[in-house]
């Protein structure tokens, strides 16, 4: 089960998960849901963009220069409505990163390359260009550590370019300039590290709450909502797919009594005992999961019911090494298989019927 951690110790630096499982899975989960709204952003502000070619029709008098800043712009445009489309099809979620910072790179080259094709660009103009193209980068779902790479870059190559290109720039511009642009990467810097931090807290919150509603509280396994949930997807794969489905039912042997001489505290112990020999037997795509006080269900997709038989044969036999007050621990097993014409109260039923049958034997019995 995963643990809510205290904030202070979360394991979240730089903005994201330090465990790389963890945060891949929280990423892959971000930029799906990001997607919906990126496409229409992401159009709107190469529309925006590409339209601005109007003013710069009548702002630069140099025809190959304009053919360039148009060539510049369509570009972009381009660039914007095929990125999501990518996106879309990317088998790594990890990868919607580099793509957007590196289209976020292109777009930052692309608007200091036009700014420093007018013939009297106005510093403080361009510089309030610089703070929305950060604002914006802020604004797209990315990894925080490039958010901030991009801001950087971009305000250190305006700053750089605007050295060399323009003659005369006012010491004070220039240093009020320098001043808000550092105040906005800050802010925004701060704003989204506490939104990273807060949105993977509530993703903690909410995995965990999820684990919760369909993991038994003893043995950890799944409980019965989860069962109810995947039985009938296994029973539909199953017979589409035409593959052979088993399904065992047990409980414990004289668990009453055992309750009753021993107390609950030993029962538990028993329950949490149990379960750990049953995981180490079946297979990784097998579910397992506490029916209900002393009784477990197994699913075995893709298993005859020999092969179900002979798994609980194995499993019958490590429970008779069970290291356990009291010593004598044994289990009754219903094993059925799937009918074409089963459901799953079907299939169930027939299952309870088997099990009823391996104690009217004696228990410690398999039945199928």
């Amino acid at each position: 089960m995963i643990k809510i951690k205290n904030p202070n110790k979360s394991g979240i630096f730089l903005g994201q998960f330090q465990d790389k499982t963890l945060e891949k899975e929280y990423f892959s989960d971000e930029v799906n849901g990001a997607l919906v709204y990126i496409r229409p952003v992401l159009f709107a502000l190469g529309l925006l963009y590409l339209l601005f070619i109007i003013p710069d029709y009548f702002l630069i008098s140099d025809p190959k220069t304009f053919k360039i800043i148009l060539l510049n712009r369509t570009a972009f445009f381009a660039l914007v409505i095929l990125l999501p489309v990518r996106i879309k099809y990317l088998k790594r979620p990890d990868y919607f990163a580099y793509w957007l910072t590196s289209a976020q790179l292109l777009v930052s080259i692309s608007f200091l390359y036009i700014c420093y094709q007018y013939e009297n660009p106005n510093f403080l103009i361009q510089s309030f260009g610089v703070m929305v193209i950060i604002t914006g980068i802020f604004m797209v779902p990315n990894r925080w550590k490039f958010k901030v790479f991009v801001s950087i870059f971009i305000s250190t190559m305006f700053f750089f370019l605007s050295i060399i290109y323009l003659e005369k720039i006012e010491t004070n511009e220039f240093a009020a300039s320098l001043v808000y642009i550092f105040i906005v990467i800050l802010l925004n810097s701060i704003s989204s590290h506490r939104v990273n931090y807060f949105k993977r807290m509530k993703y903690l919150y909410s995995k965990n709450l999820h684990h919760q509603s369909i993991t038994d509280p003893l043995s950890g396994i799944f409980n019965r909502q989860k069962l109810n949930q995947e039985l009938p997807h296994f029973i539909q794969i199953s017979k589409d797919d035409k593959t052979p489905f088993s399904l065992v039912l047990f409980d414990i042997d004289n668990f009453k009594e055992i309750n009753d001489h021993y107390g609950h505290l030993a029962g538990d112990d028993i329950i949490i005992k149990l379960t750990e020999i049953v995981q180490k037997n079946i297979r990784k795509n097998d579910i397992f999961a506490r029916w209900g006080g002393d009784e477990f269900i197994i699913l075995l997709p893709n298993t005859k019911e020999k092969e179900a038989v002979e798994l609980i044969i194995r499993i019958q036999e490590a429970i008779k090494k069970f290291d356990a007050e009291p010593k004598l621990i044994s289990c009754s097993f219903g094993i059925v298989s799937l009918r074409p014409q089963d459901d799953m109260d079907s299939i169930l039923h027939r299952a309870d019927e088997k099990l009823y049958e391996a104690k009217a034997d004696g228990k410690n019995t398999i039945v199928s």
